[in-house]
């Protein structure tokens, strides 16, 4: 039997098998479900407005058809995906049936149900698979029509979780490279890329006009910057905080921090090295972030105005300035329990070596050959590494934020044996 028909026979039955886990374990609501749900202000508009059209249509089983729709999403995602990038590298046919699982696994794992969760992994993870298809005809085989679609997927996947945001200056560093390597500028796909961010702007901002009745941008970001400083500060330094707004706000969180014994220091092993402090850190981080952060603050500044959406920015702006504020004073803890995480994020130091010496070979080989295919590998690492570390300075390292790109490695370990056996043989 051919390639194909191995692919086809083990999609079927992986297939399958996925369906009957999602049927097992059925819809799993959570609290992100009720923000989406609820649509509110924290949230990006692009998950909220799927969720209330198919409430829209059908009703109190909305939820049921959200799975299926997850479902049906995915597994179309992952059949294009294989069928149009993955078999273009010639791999072996076992090396197709391990990515093949790779790309299933989201869909069995525990920690993710991506698609029993009523939550934005699973079309997002749908959406990740195609954005990576068409960043190759982009910039390999270097069609606009690839362009024009990978700005569209990439725009639409930005909305449902803007956790991706952080592609927008890499899809401009990829058409750098190419211009610094060929000096030949590709004006239209230049255009194109530079609109992404306007148009990702204009679609989040006219969502919260129209829900909220004001023109802002989804404000969480700088709530989850300010987590990790205000993790490592303490009530001293308060002396740090320009304004009298932000001091209160300082003073109240420290406050809470203390009542709830979240504190760096309100655990055992604290001064021990900081790999202790940030294990503490990564389980506590939703009572930090979500419940004390982001609700003392919503809650004082909702109370002061009562006005429950302008607290929302009123959070974001003095979070911002005091994250600015704290910075220069406690970088260096910062500094490490953000590292900690990049570390625990990606498997060890040694691993992060790995992909950076990996990424600067792939990087001079396309500077050597031209070979365009040297640099979308290299791509795909800094994919990788760039969400491992923006991941690391704003949340913590759990798998919900990674597991986009974990067939990645594997997929350049497979054509890294392939080539090298070529080459000996």
């Amino acid at each position: 039997m051919n390639q194909s028909i191995y692919i086809s026979y083990t999609f079927i039955i992986l297939s399958l098998l996925s369906l009957l886990s999602v049927f097992s374990v059925g819809v799993i609501i959570s609290p992100d479900s009720r923000a989406y749900f609820g649509m509110w202000p924290y949230v990006s508009g692009g998950y909220p407005f799927i969720l209330r059209s198919v409430y829209y249509i059908f009703g109190n089983i909305y939820a049921v058809v959200v799975v299926a729709v997850q479902y049906v999403a995915v597994l179309l995602s992952i059949w294009f995906f294989m069928r149009h990038f993955i078999m273009q590298f010639s791999l072996k046919k076992y090396q197709l049936i391990l990515i093949l699982i790779f790309l299933f696994y989201p869909i069995f794992d525990s920690n993710l149900f991506v698609v029993n969760n009523i939550s934005t992994e699973g079309l997002s993870y749908a959406l990740f698979l195609q954005l990576i298809y068409f960043s190759y005809n982009a910039f390999v085989v270097r069609s606009i029509k690839s362009h024009l679609l990978l700005v569209l997927t990439a725009a639409l996947l930005i909305t449902i979780r803007g956790q991706f945001k952080f592609l927008i200056p890499l899809f401009l560093l990829m058409e750098l490279i190419i211009w610094v390597k060929t000096k030949k500028i590709n004006r239209k796909a230049a255009v194109i890329f530079v609109m992404l961010p306007l148009v990702v702007f204009a679609m989040d901002n006219t969502y919260h006009k129209i829900v909220h009745n004001k023109f802002f941008s989804t404000p969480f970001t700088w709530t989850t910057l300010v987590t990790s400083i205000l993790f490592v500060s303490d009530e001293k330094d308060v002396s740090y905080v320009k304004t009298e707004e932000a001091r209160i706000i300082f003073k109240l969180i420290h406050q809470k921090i203390n009542e709830k014994g979240i504190g760096y220091d309100k655990h055992k092993y604290f001064k021990e090295p900081i790999d202790y402090n940030y294990i503490f850190y990564h389980y506590e981080y939703p009572t930090l972030c979500n419940q004390t952060i982001q609700f003392e603050a919503l809650k004082y500044f909702s109370e002061k105005h009562h006005d429950t959406i302008q607290a929302y920015s009123d959070v974001e702006r003095v979070y911002k300035q005091l994250f600015f504020d704290l910075l220069p004073h406690k970088f260096s803890k910062w500094f490490a329990l953000g590292f900690q995480s990049f570390k625990m994020g990606l498997g060890g130091l040694s691993v992060a070596l790995v992909f950076l010496v990996s990424f600067v070979l792939l990087l001079v080989s396309y500077f050597k050959t031209g070979e365009q295919l040297f640099l979308f590998l290299a791509f795909l690492l800094l994919i990788i590494l760039t969400n491992r570390v923006l991941v690391s300075i704003s949340v913590h390292s759990i798998i919900r934020y990674f597991f986009y790109t974990n067939w990645i490695p594997v997929l350049l370990l497979f054509i890294g044996i392939n080539k090298l056996k070529f080459n000996v043989e």
